[in-house]
């Protein structure tokens, strides 16, 4: 991916006032050709242009270059052929083809007759040197074509010899330089190299500190102005790609459930998700429901019942009875039918519950958080874990799509987070496999729960050995909705996101109040909004009960001082 830096043909990406970090965010690479294309080159490159004029070649040669260049006018990276200008004393100046990007001139090509010459010489290049130079132009890049040679010249860098050179004749060869240099993207990224250059040029000398902070103060506001822009331009902008709600209707049974249900979603996601889920059931029952609640021990935190949860109520909607369900799920019952509306009633207690009647699947989630707050630890007192997630940053500048979303959403901090995530999932499922007996079937409670409980411990050590842990993650500022250090000490997320996708439906709102009033109580107490919202709806004032024995009953099994030690920790500053 990164070889073509050093690439001798390729000189413009290898410049010694670059480190490696600035080429990977000034730089783009591209996806390779399709066969229609290559095959067009190949033509190209195998022409006898010896009697061609100078409208053959650019009709035959420089418009396909142009064309697979990736500029075609009326698009963001267009090109205006026989452009007017004006010189002193010559009103009638037309250049052959600008090409621009965002409708900004960013480089020219000066067609010519084939010359029969192995190079261009001043008078050639002398006169599209003119054209590049006028400013509404002011073009530093010039590309010179005969039919038989093209040679691109850096008219800022180099006047006395071409950046790149090669003859039609080996065009195939030679196009992935040309690309790398004119593509829309790099093209515009070789300009906002120039500015750093720019910049370099003009404080090279400077010796007035406050000179040098006065223009940081002007070049700060002249990109603040920018930012409305920016915003318009982005609202207006066609990304090539789906959203990520809309890629979730390309995924199957095993990606939706093994992979999506792990994380956070939209509305829209969720319901792409259940649509794939209802089509798969439509097909056979049994893989759907046994995929989402196996009767084994699996990988599960709160957001993968959220998922479940809006799963079964939409199922409800598309048929009232099931053929099989999970021990956990439907308790004692041999019926040969089971009703959907009772599975949904059993997932809702345990979720308003914390799994209290569940005590494995409950160590299960509190496990998945300890790991995550742990994990999350390691990374803000330990810098040095967050270069992969710079690096994948950096990767996904240079390597995604600049119209794609995930252009949009990367950042260092957003994959820290992913990390943590994953890892946390990782050793959630190690856990699993440590303390799984009998094929997952059976579980070892004790040992499980004294493992947890030194996992608090290890979690503590920690805190205590950096009295100054919750002013490093408040100087980091990740940003996050539900940060890791609330979810599972002093917040009860899983009963939380139950009650938000319940609050909007009638049925499931007045189920609540009439059986689940305690739960909701405990939720509101312990910060749910949407526990106040439902408590509010039907006009119920909750008695007052203890903040502290509901957290740590449900998030840590009981002990009280554990609960009280980290949220001291992380909140109480």
């Amino acid at each position: 991916m990164m070889g073509f830096f050093f690439n001798r043909s390729y000189k413009m990406s290898v410049d010694k006032s670059f480190d490696l970090r600035e080429n990977l965010l000034l730089n783009k690479t591209l996806k390779p050709l399709n066969q229609n294309e290559l095959e067009e080159l190949l033509r190209i490159q195998n022409l006898d242009v010896l009697e061609f004029s100078e409208a053959d070649v650019r009709e035959e040669i420089i418009n396909p270059i142009i064309k697979i260049l990736g500029y075609s006018k009326g698009e963001f990276s267009s090109v205006d052929r026989e452009k007017h200008v004006r010189f002193l004393g010559k009103k009638s100046r037309y250049l052959d083809y600008s090409c621009t990007v965002f409708k900004e001139n960013f480089w020219i090509i000066e067609a010519k007759k084939p010359l029969k010459k192995k190079n261009f010489g001043y008078k050639e290049f002398s006169q599209a040197l003119e054209y590049s130079i006028h400013p509404e132009i002011n073009a530093s890049i010039i590309v010179l074509c005969d039919g038989l040679i093209i040679e691109l010249f850096d008219r800022d860098e180099n006047v006395e010899s071409p950046l790149l050179a090669f003859q039609v004749s080996d065009l195939v060869e030679n196009f992935e330089n040309l690309r790398k240099i004119l593509s829309p993207i790099n093209i515009w990224f070789f300009y906002k190299r120039k500015v750093l250059k720019a910049i370099d040029k003009a404080f090279e000398k400077e010796f007035n500190q406050a000179r040098l902070n006065e223009f940081f103060d002007l070049v700060n506001r002249r990109f603040d102005s920018k930012r409305g822009q920016i915003l318009k331009n982005f609202q207006s902008t066609k990304f090539e790609d789906k959203d990520y709600a809309e890629k979730i209707l390309d995924a199957d049974l095993d990606e939706v459930v093994d992979v999506y249900f792990y994380f956070m979603h939209n509305l829209n996601a969720l319901n792409n998700m259940n649509i794939i889920l209802l089509d798969e059931f439509d097909k056979s029952q049994f893989p759907v429901i046994f995929k989402i609640f196996p009767d084994k021990y699996k990988l599960i935190n709160e957001n993968y019942f959220s998922c479940a949860l809006s799963f079964l109520l939409r199922l409800e909607s598309h048929e009232k009875t099931i053929h099989w369900a999970p021990s956990w799920m439907k308790g004692d019952s041999n019926a040969s039918k089971i009703e959907v509306e009772d599975l949904i009633k059993k997932l809702i207690k345990l979720m308003l519950s914390y799994f209290e009647d569940d005590l494995n699947r409950k160590l299960i989630l509190i496990a998945h958080n300890s790991w995550n707050r742990l994990i999350k630890i390691l990374y803000v007192l330990s810098p040095e874990l967050s270069r992969t997630s710079e690096l994948k940053h950096l990767l996904t500048r240079i390597s995604s799509s600049e119209f794609s979303w995930d252009q949009i959403l990367t950042s260092p901090k957003r994959n820290i987070l992913i990390d943590v995530d994953n890892l946390a999932l990782l050793q959630t499922h190690q856990f699993i496999r440590k303390f799984s007996i009998k094929d997952g079937y059976e579980f070892k409670t004790q040992s499980a729960k004294e493992f947890i409980k030194k996992l608090w411990e290890l979690e503590k050590k920690a805190l205590i050995s950096h009295t100054n842990y919750k002013e490093l993650l408040d100087e980091l500022d990740f940003g996050e909705i539900f940060p890791a250090e609330s979810i599972g000490v002093n917040f009860d997320y899983l009963g939380h996101i139950t009650l938000c996708i319940l609050k909007d439906y009638p049925k499931w709102a007045k189920y609540l109040i009439d059986q689940h009033k305690k739960e909701l109580i405990e939720l509101y107490v312990i910060g749910s909004w949407a526990a106040k919202e439902i408590l509010d709806k039907f006009d119920i004032t909750p008695e007052e009960i203890s903040r502290d024995k509901v957290l740590s009953e449900r998030l840590f099994l009981g002990d009280n001082e554990m609960q009280s030690f980290l949220y001291k920790s992380y909140w109480d500053k």
